[in-house]
């Protein structure tokens, strides 16, 4: 019964990844024919080969890449002719053309095929290696799709473990983490692309290190907790350039709104078995990519000094694509060429925005201004880099590069809400957050998979506006529109039913704390109750009638229980007894259906 969650949210995000893997075009994605290929040469042991310097003529008046750097490989002809076959420039940045062009557009490319193809990609390798292998067994198209289907399965365990992570410490936290997992994330992890593996780990790691300190002294998970983050730290720092800065920021956002001082944080971190080959699998990551990244150009740029190029001109670019970049990090997927429903748009980030403004008022000082600067952080951080970088770099961000960053706003302002919100007032609340906020997170999805299916089989402004679904278009995945829309579907509702499911683990955690500490800590717990939402601003401190509450929508859950810490007219101590009957009842009635904390 522990482990059915588990496997059920693998199962889902597999689903999730493999309707994106099988349902878009091959090459549709971002950089994906240059990933293939540098994967491709990779497991052939090519991580060089010959440089062809391509110039770009118009870069200083158009603000865009300068020079760069092509490399050949040698790789066999069935992946050389698919790779070329495929090419999606007939149809890239034309939303009303669809995939079938390539046919009559790339025949002449491909009949022309030989063993050779080039790539400007040249991250670290690991990401190639673990993707490109398929391509050692099996050739042409077929080849790529085993590529992507070995993505999606990495994404589908990256996000699964953060998501069982998320459910475990604190039951409906974990929607926070299906905020963070957006359409974009999932689908840049179900194509290939290393964004994709940067994206999951970066979810991994926020949800495993939330989780590693918030946890009590010796309370069970911890090691779980600490492999998980040493999985995902490592794969974050070594996947891209940028993910050292990411794990730094990680780091310094949670532990500043843990309490305590900052020597009590890291000891709390430092603490317990499996430290120290986390400290040193994280130290030997550190040191490879740092190596590599010195020693290699890892985006393939020659920087050239854009005279022409200014930081305000910088900062108003950067300003004027803002409204793209959170498209991008929400849906806006392909070659960054398929619209975002409003829909998905409006209740994917009101959602998002229900978790920032709860936890603004009902966090501690502290965590309001980590999160605030967090919040800022996303915006500004494409600015600043676009400002200074760009004159050299020219102007390439995307929504996506500030993903591993991004997802940390809704992972640790749903914590914080669940914290402060659930642990005082178990019972509906969990639920309530997990059918209504998730079963809105499911819609939204479904509403961007429709919209991009649209895309590529129908053509958005084309024609065939009167097919709702694809089942009749012009181009069909290789299992057929009815089995991906399936795996969407199951995968939608898995993920809200396992959390609703599960979002009695605030309770039990509750429950098991209050038993395991005994009687005397149960009474202290509950004594300093009404205190604690006072602090919350559910209520002010001392007073014990109903017409005080100062938030009347969370008065239904509050009132119970401070009615049975201290009854009108009755000792407080009558009250603590109270408590600890109730608590040790909601301990019963969670063992007795079967939760799992663990």
């Amino acid at each position: 019964m522990r482990k059915l969650p588990s496997a059920l949210a693998f199962l889902a995000f597999l689903a999730l990844a493999l309707s994106w893997s099988l349902g878009t075009p091959l090459l549709s994605a971002a950089d994906e024919p240059e990933v293939v290929t540098k994967a491709a040469a990779s497991v052939r042991g090519e991580f060089s080969g010959k440089e062809t310097v391509v110039t770009s003529p118009s870069w200083e008046s158009k603000y865009a890449t300068p020079d760069f750097i092509e490399v050949t490989y040698q790789l066999p002809h069935s992946l050389v002719e698919a790779i070329a076959k495929l090419d999606p420039q007939c149809y890239s940045f034309q939303e009303a053309v669809t995939a079938t062009c390539t046919a009559s557009a790339n025949s002449a490319n491909a009949r022309q095929a030989g063993t050779s193809a080039t790539s400007h990609m040249d991250y670290f390798p690991l990401y190639y290696l673990l993707v490109g292998w398929p391509s050692l067994f099996i050739g042409g198209s077929h080849a790529i799709y085993a590529m992507r289907m070995v993505s999606a399965v990495i994404t589908a365990l990256l996000l699964s473990a953060a998501f069982t992570t998320s459910i475990r410490r604190r039951g409906a936290a974990a929607l926070g983490m299906l905020a963070a997992a957006t359409p974009a994330a999932i689908y840049y992890g179900a194509v290939v692309n290393p964004s994709g593996l940067e994206i999951s780990s970066a979810i991994l790691a926020w949800a495993s290190f939330l989780s590693l300190v918030r946890a009590e002294p010796g309370a069970s998970g911890m090691r779980r907790d600490r492999i998980l983050f040493g999985i995902s730290a490592a794969l974050l720092i070594v996947t891209r350039p940028l993910g050292p800065l990411w794990l730094a920021i990680i780091v310094a956002v949670v532990l500043a709104t843990t309490s305590g001082g900052v020597r009590e944080r890291i000891r709390r971190v430092l603490r317990g078995p499996g430290v120290r080959p986390v400290v040193a699998v994280l130290a030997l990551a550190l040191l490879a990519a740092g190596v590599w990244d010195l020693t290699q150009n890892t985006m393939g740029i020659i920087p050239h000094t854009n005279p022409q190029y200014t930081y305000s001109k910088g900062i108003y670019i950067s300003l004027a694509q803002t409204p793209g970049y959170f498209a991008e990090m929400l849906g806006a997927i392909g070659w960054n060429d398929v619209p975002v429903p409003t829909f998905t748009n409006l209740f994917w980030y009101g959602v998002i925005a229900a978790f920032v403004l709860l936890a603004l008022v009902l966090g501690s000082r502290r965590e309001r201004l980590v999160l605030l600067a967090l919040t800022a952080l996303v915006p500004l951080l494409p600015l600043a880099f676009e400002a200074y970088a760009a004159a050299s770099y020219g102007t390439g961000w995307q929504g996506r590069y500030t993903l591993p960053l991004a997802v940390g706003v809704p992972i640790l302002s749903a914590e914080i809400l669940v914290r402060r919100l659930c642990g005082t007032a178990w019972g509906p609340v969990p639920k309530a957050l997990a059918s209504i906020l998730g079963g809105t997170i499911a819609l939204a999805y479904l509403c961007q998979v429709w919209w991009a299916w649209r895309r590529y089989a129908q053509g958005i402004f084309g024609g065939g506006l009167g097919h709702t679904v694809p089942v009749h278009a012009h181009w069909t995945p290789p299992i057929g529109w009815p089995a991906v829309l399936a795996l969407a579907l199951f995968g939608c509702a898995t993920l809200p039913l396992v959390l609703w499911r599960s979002s009695d683990a605030t309770a039990a955690a509750v429950a098991e704390v209050a038993l395991g500490a005994g009687t005397d800590a149960c009474t202290a717990a509950a004594t300093g109750l009404a205190t604690v939402l006072a602090a919350s601003g559910v209520a002010e401190e001392g007073d014990e009638h109903r017409g005080t509450a100062t938030h009347p929508m969370l008065a239904a859950a509050y009132w119970p229980l401070t009615d049975r810490i201290t009854p009108t007219g009755r000792d407080p101590a009558h009250g603590v007894g109270r408590i600890t009957t109730e608590v040790r009842a909601v301990a019963t009635s969670v063992d007795r259906r079967g939760v799992s904390l663990r």
